[in-house]
Protein backbone atom coordinates (compact mmCIF):
# COMPACT_ATOMS: atom_id res chain seq x y z
CA UNK A 1 0.00 0.00 0.00
CA UNK A 2 1.42 3.27 -0.71
CA UNK A 3 1.35 6.21 1.64
CA UNK A 4 -1.15 8.87 1.87
CA UNK A 5 -0.12 12.01 0.63
CA UNK A 6 -0.16 14.96 3.39
CA UNK A 7 -2.23 16.90 1.27
CA UNK A 8 -4.77 14.22 1.09
CA UNK A 9 -8.44 16.20 0.62
CA UNK A 10 -9.96 15.34 4.08
CA UNK A 11 -7.98 15.47 7.30
CA UNK A 12 -9.86 13.81 9.91
CA UNK A 13 -9.22 13.60 13.56
CA UNK A 14 -10.38 10.44 15.65
CA UNK A 15 -10.73 11.35 19.65
CA UNK A 16 -10.89 8.10 21.29
CA UNK A 17 -10.32 5.95 24.08
CA UNK A 18 -7.69 3.25 22.39
CA UNK A 19 -9.65 0.55 23.34
CA UNK A 20 -13.52 1.70 22.34
CA UNK A 21 -12.93 2.03 18.95
CA UNK A 22 -10.32 0.09 17.13
CA UNK A 23 -10.29 -0.12 13.93
CA UNK A 24 -11.70 3.54 12.70
CA UNK A 25 -8.58 5.07 12.05
CA UNK A 26 -6.96 1.80 9.81
CA UNK A 27 -10.36 2.18 8.28
CA UNK A 28 -10.31 5.44 7.17
CA UNK A 29 -6.81 5.62 6.33
CA UNK A 30 -7.44 2.75 4.19
CA UNK A 31 -10.37 5.05 2.37
CA UNK A 32 -8.18 7.61 1.71
CA UNK A 33 -8.49 10.03 4.62
CA UNK A 34 -5.59 11.57 6.41
CA UNK A 35 -5.91 10.50 9.93
CA UNK A 36 -4.70 11.67 13.53
CA UNK A 37 -5.74 10.60 16.40
CA UNK A 38 -5.92 11.58 19.88
CA UNK A 39 -6.75 9.74 23.42
CA UNK A 40 -8.85 11.85 25.29
CA UNK A 41 -11.05 14.91 25.46
CA UNK A 42 -8.00 17.26 26.20
CA UNK A 43 -5.30 16.06 23.50
CA UNK A 44 -8.43 16.26 21.01
CA UNK A 45 -9.29 19.53 21.82
CA UNK A 46 -5.38 20.50 21.79
CA UNK A 47 -4.96 18.63 18.60
CA UNK A 48 -8.10 20.14 16.79
CA UNK A 49 -6.67 23.66 16.96
CA UNK A 50 -3.29 22.66 15.93
CA UNK A 51 -4.24 20.70 12.82
CA UNK A 52 -7.52 22.11 12.16
CA UNK A 53 -9.33 18.69 10.38
CA UNK A 54 -11.91 18.56 7.77
CA UNK A 55 -14.00 16.56 10.36
CA UNK A 56 -13.78 14.90 13.76
CA UNK A 57 -14.76 11.37 14.53
CA UNK A 58 -15.31 11.11 18.43
CA UNK A 59 -16.02 8.07 20.78
CA UNK A 60 -19.26 8.69 22.62
CA UNK A 61 -18.42 8.24 25.66
CA UNK A 62 -16.24 11.83 25.41
CA UNK A 63 -19.44 13.25 23.36
CA UNK A 64 -20.49 15.47 25.92
CA UNK A 65 -17.21 17.72 27.42
CA UNK A 66 -15.70 17.37 24.19
CA UNK A 67 -17.86 18.22 21.37
CA UNK A 68 -19.08 21.23 24.17
CA UNK A 69 -15.01 22.18 24.38
CA UNK A 70 -14.81 22.43 20.29
CA UNK A 71 -18.17 24.07 19.83
CA UNK A 72 -16.84 27.41 22.15
CA UNK A 73 -13.77 27.37 20.43
CA UNK A 74 -14.23 30.24 17.48
CA UNK A 75 -11.85 28.63 15.32
CA UNK A 76 -12.96 24.71 16.04
CA UNK A 77 -16.81 25.18 16.27
CA UNK A 78 -17.65 24.87 12.46
CA UNK A 79 -15.72 21.66 12.35
CA UNK A 80 -18.41 18.73 12.06
CA UNK A 81 -18.49 16.21 14.73
CA UNK A 82 -19.09 12.44 14.30
CA UNK A 83 -19.86 10.31 17.25
CA UNK A 84 -19.64 7.18 17.06
CA UNK A 85 -20.03 3.62 19.70
CA UNK A 86 -21.38 0.54 19.43
CA UNK A 87 -25.14 0.63 19.60
CA UNK A 88 -25.54 -1.23 22.50
CA UNK A 89 -23.47 1.02 24.57
CA UNK A 90 -25.59 3.54 23.53
CA UNK A 91 -29.02 2.10 24.17
CA UNK A 92 -27.11 1.23 27.71
CA UNK A 93 -26.58 4.93 28.47
CA UNK A 94 -30.37 6.12 27.43
CA UNK A 95 -28.74 8.07 24.66
CA UNK A 96 -31.54 6.90 22.18
CA UNK A 97 -33.78 7.57 23.97
CA UNK A 98 -32.82 11.52 24.84
CA UNK A 99 -33.00 12.34 21.57
CA UNK A 100 -29.14 12.59 21.19
CA UNK A 101 -28.79 9.35 18.24
CA UNK A 102 -31.86 8.62 16.13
Amino acid sequence: MEPRPADSELHVLIIHRPDATEGYAAYLDSEGFRVSEANDSDDGVAKALALMPDFIVLDFDLDGETTSRLKAHISTRGIPVIALAKMDEVRAKGAVSKGRVT
